[in-house]
């Protein structure tokens, strides 16, 4: 049975403006007031299996350190009790279904997975596929969860309780990156494949 988790988050994203707040987190509510929950319990009997709170968003760039990200340790927080609740559901028969915000959350979900030897298929206009050793330094996770779950960042992210990587590359594909995606080149090189969208428009559906 399909289990709509909730996961609002805003953590992984840069500030709008100096001091400000992104407002994905708000997307769970948005998507409920839109039907869907009510929809996929009609259609498909989901049951509604609650919320996962992130922690405060805080905007941080004047005095983080090095070698950390934004919002690094409610991340790590939220991850850790994200991937637990996903557990426990799996565990109970049901299929997760996590509505979150912003593509940190990512890491929840790859982080129930490690050691199972699932695969991934990351859909995205990005690949997010940022990294430690890539141009420039790291810095938001939602513009770099896909290389963190393959285990290209920083340990403390990448590499959870000694967990990561907790999806191989060659079991992971991105499917939906622009054409001038600065990363898809170094991706497809990593992952098991790596579809542009303008490529996956012109694919055929046997494919």
């Amino acid at each position: 049975m399909i289990a709509i988790l909730s996961a609002p988050s805003n953590l992984g994203l840069r500030p709008p403006e100096p001091g400000g707040v992104p407002g994905t987190a708000k997307a769970p509510e948005a998507l409920r007031a839109a039907g869907l929950y009510r929809r996929l319990a009609e259609e498909v009997g989901a049951i509604d299996a609650g919320l996962v709170l992130a922690g405060r968003y805080v905007d941080d760039d004047d005095r983080r350190p090095a070698g950390r990200i934004r919002n690094q340790d409610a991340i790590l927080d939220h991850t850790a009790r994200l991937a637990s609740r996903i557990d426990d559901l799996v565990g109970e028969g049901h299929a997760p279904l996590v509505l979150g915000g912003d593509c940190s959350i990512l890491l929840g979900p790859a982080l129930a997975l490690a050691g199972t030897g699932a695969g991934l298929v990351h859909l995205d206009g990005h690949t997010d596929f940022r990294h430690v050793g890539s141009a420039g330094p790291v810095a938001s996770l939602g513009g770099e969860d896909l290389a963190a779950v393959v285990g290209l960042h920083l340990p403390a992210i990448s590499d959870i309780d000694g967990r990561g990587p907790y999806v191989a590359p060659d079991r992971a594909a991105h499917l939906g990156c622009r054409d001038d995606d600065g990363n898809a080149a170094e991706a497809a090189g990593v992952l098991g494949a790596v579809v542009p969208a303008s490529r996956a428009m012109r694919l055929d559906p046997g494919e």
